[in-house]
């Protein structure tokens, strides 16, 4: 057993891309911030909220924690190794076609492919503060038995 859980990393990479692909572009919707705004490289973190509560503030609120959301979004692909940020920036963030974020980053398909996995791993091991998009291998499905190299 390691320091961390073993996480299934096939489902791991599709619910990543589930975030990226349906729930952020639902997260713009509801903080009103425009994608253009989002995709500018001048997009800062700001946001506060009051201390008293009411319906519209509640409102307030949820714009300002899909707001927050996508901020630490953008901070966490920021701070992605380089290919990494490239691939999640460029295919989730600027809606390229892997195509063209293969020739951008000069790999072909087979290591880009391996790259674009790998980003949206070390994505979902950033987002666990904010939240886990791991699945988790149950301890009653894991194997004993060590890989070969």
């Amino acid at each position: 057993m390691g320091l961390l859980p073993d996480i299934d990393e096939k489902k791991t990479i599709e619910n990543v891309k589930n975030y990226f692909e349906h729930e952020f572009p639902r997260l713009i919707a509801q903080s009103h911030i425009s994608l253009t705004f989002v995709q500018s490289p001048s997009f800062d973190s700001v946001g506060t909220s009051g201390s008293t509560r009411n319906t519209q503030e509640d409102k307030i609120v949820g714009k300002l924690g899909a707001k927050q959301y996508i901020e630490i979004t953008m901070k966490l692909i920021n701070n992605c190794p380089h290919e990494y940020k490239m691939i999640l920036k460029n295919h989730y963030i600027h809606s390229m076609v892997n195509v063209d974020v293969q020739e951008l980053i000069g790999y072909g398909p087979t290591r880009y492919n391996e790259l674009k996995n790998l980003a949206l791993l070390y994505f979902a091991d950033s987002f666990t503060d904010c939240y886990d998009l791991h699945v988790y291998i149950p301890e009653n499905q894991k194997s004993d038995v060590m890989p070969v190299s």
